[in-house]
């Protein structure tokens, strides 16, 4: 009887420390980013966040590696609380911004890019580590 008392109590602490675990499964979170900077511009979009990085100078640099790709949705919501932040929110683009996939020229590059009054913005998925 001790020996089954002594398995359970190991079992539940085990449990126990897996529910205090990374909840997110090591994915970047809009709480995570926003906690950083309170202004960053990010959507989410298949269970990730993206940030825009439209101005860093590579993607100037290759911008002309990148084309639109297929429609992906539309932002459904703009909000700036990480409280529920779901696929389709954004903290800066309005509602109704069409998302795109990225044809380039390079694999591997996690990458998406919106069209909003005529300018093209390139948002990069957010990686742990």
């Amino acid at each position: 009887m001790k020996v089954l008392l002594k398995v359970l109590v190991i079992s539940l602490a085990f449990l126990l420390l897996a529910a205090c675990g990374v909840a997110d499964f090591g994915k970047v979170t809009a709480r995570d980013v926003l906690k950083n900077n309170e202004d960053a511009d990010i959507l989410m979009y298949n269970g990730f966040i993206y940030s825009n990085v439209t101005d860093l100078d590579w993607i100037q640099e290759d911008k002309d590696n990148f084309s639109k790709g297929e429609h992906l949705g539309d932002i459904k919501k703009t909000t700036s609380s990480s409280f529920g932040f779901h696929n389709f929110y954004a903290t800066v683009l309005p509602k109704g911004t069409s998302i795109y996939s990225i044809n380039e020229d390079e694999e591997g590059v996690g990458m998406i890019l919106v069209e909003i009054d005529g300018e093209v913005l390139y948002y990069m998925q957010l990686l742990e580590g």
